[in-house]
């Protein structure tokens, strides 16, 4: 009877664990209609991720050029307003780590890009 109850513990702590983290990753992950897009060109998509590292978030923002072009992207967010620039090149993607050890899983990107 011991035996069985250590399995049936360590299956529930199992699918408690698959569950939380399913869950995690569903709300870390937005596009860019939360923030800005005036300065965004139809061929170049945006979508942020809060991924949990230990002690907080690594908020990071993905840049995906679909242009025939490269493109220059400025990315701000909420949490940290100081913009990056980065060179996205054609038909590629970057992701840009705007924070480090965030407590806070939400933020909002902000995001501009001129192509070439």
């Amino acid at each position: 009877m011991g035996a069985t109850r250590i399995i049936v513990s360590s299956l529930v702590s199992a699918i408690a664990i698959a569950v939380c983290a399913s869950s995690t990753d569903a709300r870390a992950e937005r596009t860019q209609a939360d923030g800005g897009t005036a300065g965004l060109p139809a061929c170049i998509s945006v979508s942020t991720q809060a991924r949990y590292v230990p002690y907080g978030y690594n908020h990071i923002v993905l840049l995906k050029n679909g242009c025939s072009k490269a493109a220059t992207c400025s990315v701000a967010t909420d949490v940290n307003p100081q913009a990056t620039t980065v060179e996205v090149a054609a038909a590629s993607s970057v992701e840009v780590l705007t924070f480090t050890a965030s407590p806070a899983q939400t933020f909002v990107a902000h995001v501009t890009c001129k192509l070439h």
